[in-house]
């Protein structure tokens, strides 16, 4: 069994650098040049390898931190890659059954580990760390698929709205999957403070994630 685990951990990685490089083509290319969707079609490609090496990784060792940013990210490039086909949504397309699926299974997901953090709060040496890495984390999962199930009840109202759900979901993948990358590597070598290494992904991709939604909703004239 190690044998495999070994297999699917080196499949894991190779998938990760992939992503990882062809994830910051996409970004850096024009949006909706070739570039950009050959880039972004390897990214897509490359992340569901990982989610399903990271799942299977993360069940063998009992990895929750594995196990969550791999629900995470994948959910976020699901979603982002969804979108393009639910472009019409504003004029009352109906959104398949694996969308609602993948939503509900990603907010069952993480309210896992909400409560986890719950658990592990209440025990008397409480790992205080933990408890925040699950707690939010897990809250910022469920959130994820409130705001991708919410335009398949409330219809959103502007043509262009999947362009600003694609940017978020798609950005937001790319800053998971990044963040466990660098704390994986700091782990390993010790390059820089853990909690600096968890954060710095997101320090640096929010607001530049905001940034562009910004110049989306100008664009577009969204608001």
């Amino acid at each position: 069994m190690k044998n495999i685990i070994q297999i699917i951990l080196i499949i894991h990685i190779f998938s990760g650098a992939i992503a990882l490089i062809s994830g910051a083509i996409a970004i850096a290319t024009q949006k909706g040049k070739v570039k950009h969707k050959k880039s972004g079609k390897i990214y897509a490609m490359a992340m569901l390898i990982v989610f399903v090496t990271g799942i299977s990784i993360a069940s063998y060792q009992f990895n929750r931190f594995l196990f969550l940013i791999a629900f995470l990210s994948y959910y976020s490039v699901f979603s982002g890659v969804r979108i393009l086909e639910l472009k019409k949504l504003h004029q009352g397309q109906n959104p398949q059954w694996y969308d609602w699926f993948a939503g509900i299974i990603n907010f069952i997901a993480n309210l896992a580990f909400v409560a986890i953090a719950i658990h592990y709060a209440l025990k008397p040496e409480t790992n205080v760390a933990g408890v925040l890495l699950s707690a939010g984390f897990g809250l910022g999962g469920m959130y994820l698929s409130y705001v991708n199930m919410k335009p398949f009840v409330k219809r959103p109202t502007h043509v262009a709205h999947w362009y600003t759900y694609h940017l978020g979901n798609m950005m937001g993948a790319y800053i998971a999957t990044f963040t466990a990358f660098l704390s994986t590597m700091v782990t390993r070598f010790e390059l820089m403070n853990p909690f600096i290494a968890f954060a710095l992904p997101s320090l640096i991709g929010i607001p530049l994630l905001v940034y562009w939604t910004h110049k989306t909703e100008v664009k577009f004239k969204m608001k």
